[in-house]
C-alpha cells in the first residue's frame, strides 16, 4: 500500500511540475484564434489586420500579453496594443532601431478610440497621483530615456517644468 502511495504522490507531483511549465512557457508566438479575435473591439481587431497586411502574414500570430489593459479611475478602461508581441514576417514594418509601433484605446459609455501612438522599446500603463499615466521607453531599449504622458481626460499629455506639452 505504501508503495501505490508513495507512485501516486510522484505522479501528481510531476503533473503539477509539467502543468507549471507549459504555463511559463508562454513566450511562443501561437495563432490568435477565431474566439479570441471575434471578442476583440473593431478598432483592436483594424489594428491586428494593419499590423498583419504590412507585414505579408496569412494568420495572427500573438505572444501572451500582446494586449494589456488598465483601468482608469473616472470608468475608462486603456487598451495598449504591443506589436513587438505580434508575429510578422518583415519584422520591420512593425519594429526598427526606433523601437517597436504600440498604440493605446480608450473605451468610454461603449466609444473606443485611439489616444496614443508611438515606436519605442517599451510602454507601461500605471496609475500616479490617481491619474492613468504611460511610461514611454525609448531609445536602446530602455536605455535611452523614459517619458511619463498622463491623462487629462481627453488625452496623455507629458509635463515638463511645470509646464504642460501636448503630445
Amino acid at each position: 500500500m505504501s508503495r501505490f502511495f508513495i507512485a501516486l504522490m510522484i505522479c501528481i507531483t510531476a503533473s503539477g511540475a509539467m502543468a507549471r511549465a507549459s504555463g511559463q512557457a508562454q513566450g511562443r508566438l501561437v495563432p490568435l484564434s477565431s474566439g479570441q479575435y471575434s471578442r476583440m473591439s473593431p478598432a483592436i481587431r483594424s489594428a491586428l489586420e494593419m499590423a498583419n497586411r504590412s507585414c505579408g502574414d496569412e494568420y495572427i500570430t500573438v505572444r501572451n500579453g500582446f494586449l494589456r489593459y488598465l483601468q482608469g479611475g473616472t470608468g475608462e478602461e486603456f487598451t495598449a496594443v504591443h506589436f513587438d508581441e505580434i508575429g510578422c514576417a518583415n519584422k520591420v514594418a512593425l519594429c526598427s532601431s526606433g523601437g517597436c509601433l504600440h498604440r493605446i484605446f480608450v473605451t468610454r459609455a461603449g466609444s473606443q478610440r485611439e489616444v496614443w501612438r508611438g515606436r519605442a522599446s517599451e510602454v507601461d500603463m500605471s496609475i500616479v497621483a490617481g491619474s492613468p499615466s504611460i511610461e514611454v521607453h525609448c531609445g536602446d531599449f530602455g536605455h535611452g530615456c523614459c517619458r511619463r504622458l498622463t491623462w487629462n481626460g481627453s488625452r496623455f499629455v507629458q509635463y515638463r517644468t511645470g509646464k504642460k506639452s501636448e503630445q
